[in-house]
């Protein structure tokens, strides 16, 4: 399962350095559902207004077009960072099954922060949370962002 996760964060890396050369925070992010890469993102998308494209927001934006459907419960969401708050809160909404992620965002994650609104089992209309698989080529997320 490494390996897998490995190929496709390697997908999300490729997009991380698009947005880096754009200009943008090198973050990427991909959906996949049923070994095949349905949708992506890269930070700064330019058909989003820059406080809501976020790479993970992008991604999920692009799959619900895809798919047809808000329902993403079949879907693997892989990111070179940990997903903020706002992209967790859409993760959640969208049910999303599985987050893989390269390297923990500090003080805003959906996982780490004092708010983990990706673990969250408090909020009524949200489904279970999704597994959580982190430190997936950790060094080059994180070097990537510098």
């Amino acid at each position: 399962m490494a390996a897998e996760h490995e190929k496709y964060m390697k997908k999300c890396l490729d997009l991380a350095a698009k947005a880096k050369a754009a200009g943008k925070t090198a973050v990427g992010s991909i959906i996949v559902k049923d070994k095949k890469v349905i949708a992506a993102g890269a930070e700064g998308a330019e058909d989003l207004p820059a406080l809501l494209a976020h790479a993970e927001a992008v991604a999920i934006l692009n799959a619900v077009k895809y798919t047809g459907s808000e329902d993403l419960s079949q879907c693997v969401l892989y990111t070179t960072v940990e997903p903020c708050f706002m992209c967790s809160y859409l993760i959640r909404k969208t049910k999303i099954k599985k987050v893989v992620f390269g390297v923990r965002t500090r003080e805003t994650g959906g996982i780490s922060s004092s708010y983990p609104f990706l673990r969250s089992d408090s909020i009524s209309c949200w489904s279970g949370a999704p597994q959580i698989v982190e430190g997936i080529l950790p060094e080059e997320c994180e070097k990537i962002l510098k």
